[in-house]
């Protein structure tokens, strides 16, 4: 029989207790797919593992639109539980392919009826909005107005002084091309889309670039949303955003369970988690809006107040045909 060094047994003991650490003896696993910023990740590991020891969480992170088209695939043999902070639109998506299961977790009665599909396949835990986002700065030097309306920005005085995200490319910029939809009708929508198009700049591909650019310098307007600008939230950045008073388009963040979980019950307790208080007050510092109106701050209930009542079921129906009817008034730039 082979003898082991001290050194080795250190070693081996130290493996071993990282194993044992990281991974409760008779813990049951649930997979969970998200799309969540990376650093809330933990946040909710801790906070559901906290209440549910016999539980652990493994995370398994990408963008909303790969883990969509992952859970499509992956129908016939689930690997997942639960979808977890993914685009309400995405999950409408998966809903419409029977790749979920409807569940009303409890506590839902304290919840927005907005954060809860009418089935019972979605609970949303946050949310944010569209917005303009300005640089004060900039407005002033080039002696531009303030844009107080959506339709203020086709005025010609702002043209190549505008940036929006793709909407093909950015769940943000699809969201803000559904506002003006469910806003203005088909037929006004297009017309204000190819008017506006006129004065873009360019279209970024992600829907937070253009509050980057607009915080530094890069251009006086961006379309975004508020929930981005909380990293330059300085009183030496003069950047301001205003909400259109009409109404704005807005998304939501929600979790739902996988057809086919080998875990249901573990997984139903992660929703009910996510009906919860501790989401909630993950959701009011991310976006400063929850499901649970009450741990909503201040500026996220007045923008619980601009937004307009959303069909996410028909957004997600309808997505290839809106985008296609995007590009064809839009093209490419």
């Amino acid at each position: 029989m082979r003898r082991f060094s001290s050194l080795h047994r250190t070693v081996l003991a130290a493996v071993l207790a990282t194993v044992f650490l990281s991974a409760p003896l008779g813990a049951e696993t649930l997979r969970v797919y998200t799309a969540s910023q990376p650093e809330l990740l933990t946040l909710y590991k801790e906070a559901f593992e906290a209440r549910h020891p016999d539980i652990e969480i493994t995370f398994l992170r990408d963008s909303a639109s790969p883990i969509v088209a992952r859970l499509l695939a992956e129908r016939n043999a689930p690997q997942a539980d639960v979808v977890h902070a993914i685009s309400v639109i995405g999950i409408e998506t998966l809903a419409a392919e029977g790749a979920l299961t409807p569940y009303r977790p409890k506590d839902a009665e304290v919840l927005d009826s907005r954060f809860l599909s009418k089935d019972s396949m979605w609970v949303g835990i946050n949310a944010w909005g569209s917005a303009i986002c300005l640089n004060e700065e900039l407005l002033e030097r080039q002696n531009l107005p303030v844009p107080k309306h959506w339709t203020d920005l086709t005025d010609p005085v702002y043209r190549g002084k505008i940036a929006m995200p793709h909407p093909v490319s950015s769940s943000t910029g699809y969201m803000i091309l559904l506002g003006w939809l469910e806003l203005f009708g088909e037929e006004k929508t297009w017309a204000f889309v190819k008017a506006l198009h006129e004065n873009m700049l360019f279209y970024t591909f992600s829907g937070s670039r253009p509050v980057s650019m607009v915080a530094q310098g890069e251009i006086a307007i961006g379309l975004s949303s508020n929930a981005f600008t909380k990293p330059y939230r300085n009183p030496k950045i003069p950047l301001k955003v205003v909400e259109p008073e009409e109404g704005i388009g807005w998304d939501a963040e929600g979790s739902a369970l996988v057809a086919g979980t080998k875990h249901p019950e573990a997984a139903k307790a992660f929703l009910d988690f996510c009906a919860g208080e501790e989401v909630a007050r993950i959701a009011a510092d991310f976006s400063g809006i929850a499901a649970r109106e009450d741990f909503s701050t201040q500026e996220g209930q007045k923008t619980l107040e601009h937004m307009i009542p959303m069909n996410f079921q028909n957004a997600a129906l309808r997505k290839n045909e809106i985008l296609q009817k995007w590009q064809e008034v839009v093209g490419e730039r």
